[in-house]
């Protein structure tokens, strides 16, 4: 079975709405743009996701995924929505599955029909904070024939501290965000994640481990707008 990656949607700064206080995430600006790079468990490079607004309104924005293995070739695509209510900054499930599955889900001549399923951040992040729990179904259809279906659990999420990262991108204040996924499709996995959350910034960084053992890892290395 090929290695799974976590690809964890990235979020950053400024959007021109009345929300501009609470919701100035950088894929809520048109022509934004985010790289994030993806690591094997030896921390070898495996790929990488470029994450592209091509329409907002400031509050909703339409984003551009690509998902590309360490040669440089495109894996998979597809459009999420971003949204923020003030409150909340809210993104599309589908951007958390796993590079290899993700792959599956957007084969050309397939259609996929899932449900609207989102994973929120809150703007006001506090440490020992507990988040929402989250569910995204999908199934994918050749021909009118369902061949395959999938289900992602994001379970015991929680705000475990501050750490400060510095990547490529820049040096970022963030909060340790845990939590626990299953994925059930054609093999059930469950691995433990942890990301790194700046606020107004997005998901930094992620390490995902496996019974324990360190499994792939994601740092964003570059941001443009």
């Amino acid at each position: 079975m090929k290695k799974l990656l976590t690809v964890f949607t990235i979020i950053s700064v400024f959007a021109s709405t009345v929300y501009s206080q609470t919701c100035g995430y950088l894929l809520l600006t048109n022509n934004a743009e985010v790289e994030m790079s993806m690591f094997d468990k030896k921390g070898n490079p495996s790929g990488k996701a470029v994450y592209k607004v091509i329409s907002s309104n400031g509050t909703e924005a339409k984003v551009l995924s690509k998902v590309f293995n360490e040669k440089g070739k495109e894996l998979s695509g597809g459009e999420g929505t971003y949204k923020c209510d003030g409150k909340n900054f809210s993104v599309d499930m589908k951007a958390l599955l796993p590079g290899e599955q993700a792959k599956s889900m957007n084969m050309k001549d397939m259609e996929v029909k899932s449900n609207n399923a989102s994973i929120y951040y809150p703007t006001n992040v506090s440490v020992g904070a507990s988040l929402p729990d989250n569910e995204f179904t999908a199934e994918t259809y050749a021909g009118g024939m369902k061949i395959m279906s999938m289900t992602l659990r994001v379970t015991d999420r929680k705000v475990e501290g501050k750490e400060s990262i510095t990547t490529t991108a820049g040096t970022f204040e963030c909060y340790k965000i845990t939590s626990n996924q299953n994925i059930k499709a054609i093999f059930n996995m469950s691995i433990q994640v942890t990301e790194w959350f700046s606020p107004n910034i997005g998901v930094i960084k992620t390490e995902s481990y496996r019974k324990g053992d360190l499994f792939s890892s994601t740092l964003i290395t570059k941001i443009s707008k």
